[in-house]
């Protein structure tokens, strides 16, 4: 279920962590090398603004909410394909394509369990889903597709304390960043970062990983 998102922080720090422990440095994250970023960054701009106007009651989102999110997805996936040189990237758009793939099989929308959110004492986000001003996820119902992998699990203590409900593809989009941060951190990466079109015409050398 969409909230605050102390479970990334938790993945972001461990990564951190692990990257140190394998003779890294913190200052490393300084030479992340993120190719056409502003292509990730348009599809975030573009989620949040159909969600605020969602929740301002503007049916032409909530009417056109399958094309918004497919934008949205095929932005993030062609951001993703530009840095393919981190694994953590790779694992991250393997969540994200999870989730899409039960998003745009259910209207555009990610279903949720009203029982895990009772469950979780979540009473704001059930009134939100059934007074419909939630644009993004729906109630699971008998016509849900691929339900298991809808926002059905639910994290306990304070791993959970912000971000209660995931699905199958948060877990592995988190794990993704716990990998990213590991990378990039200790300095190792699995693959060689793609040549631009001016490396490729011999102007830049291409960098070499460990």
């Amino acid at each position: 279920m969409e909230g605050d998102f102390m479970v990334y922080i938790l993945s972001i720090t461990l990564g951190i962590v692990v990257g140190i422990i394998l003779k890294g440095k913190v200052s490393n994250i300084l030479n992340l090398k993120f190719e056409k970023v502003w292509i990730i960054l348009l599809a975030f701009m573009i989620q949040v603004t159909a969600q605020i106007l969602g929740y301002r009651g503007f049916d032409v989102i909530t009417g056109n909410i399958f094309l918004i999110q497919a934008c949205v997805f095929c932005l993030l996936f062609l951001g993703f394909w530009f840095n393919r040189q981190y694994l953590g990237i790779l694992v991250i758009g393997a969540g994200g394509f999870l989730n899409a793939v039960v998003m745009m099989l259910n209207g555009g929308k990610m279903p949720v369990s009203l029982d895990v959110l009772a469950s979780a004492n979540l009473t704001e986000a059930i009134d939100m889903l059934k007074s419909g001003l939630d644009n993004k996820h729906a109630i699971i119902n008998e016509s849900t597709r691929l339900g298991f992998m809808a926002d059905t699990i639910f994290i306990p203590g304070f791993p959970g304390l912000l971000m209660r409900i995931v699905s199958i593809g948060d877990l592995i989009v988190i794990a993704g960043f716990f990998l990213l941060l590991v990378e990039v951190v200790s300095g190792r990466t699995i693959f060689k970062r793609p040549k631009t079109l001016n490396e490729k015409n011999g102007g830049i050398v291409n960098e070499k990983t460990d």
